[in-house]
């Protein structure tokens, strides 16, 4: 499986899978080179997904307190719709 280099930047990963999965959704590729395409797809997933959880792991959001003035509270999403 080819590893996803850390110099690619996220909006080039996303890119490149958007156009793997493009490219497996019209299912005329051999079953060989597909195998080698659906691993590449993965690879990038899971690279967007890393990079995407290390994002959200650095925002914070700034609360106002009326004891303390400022301070940092985690992120947390808010639960999606499946989206």
């Amino acid at each position: 499986m080819e590893e996803i280099k850390t110099i690619m930047s996220f909006e080039e990963a996303i890119t490149k899978l958007e156009k793997t999965v493009e490219l497996l959704e019209k299912g005329e590729l051999p079953l060989d080179e597909l195998i080698n395409v659906f691993q590449e797809g993965i690879a990038l997933s899971r690279f967007c997904s890393k990079r995407l959880d290390e994002v959200e792991k650095k925002i914070t959001m700034l609360l106002e307190d009326e004891k303390f003035g400022i301070t940092e509270k985690p992120f947390i999403p808010e639960e999606s719709d499946g989206i």
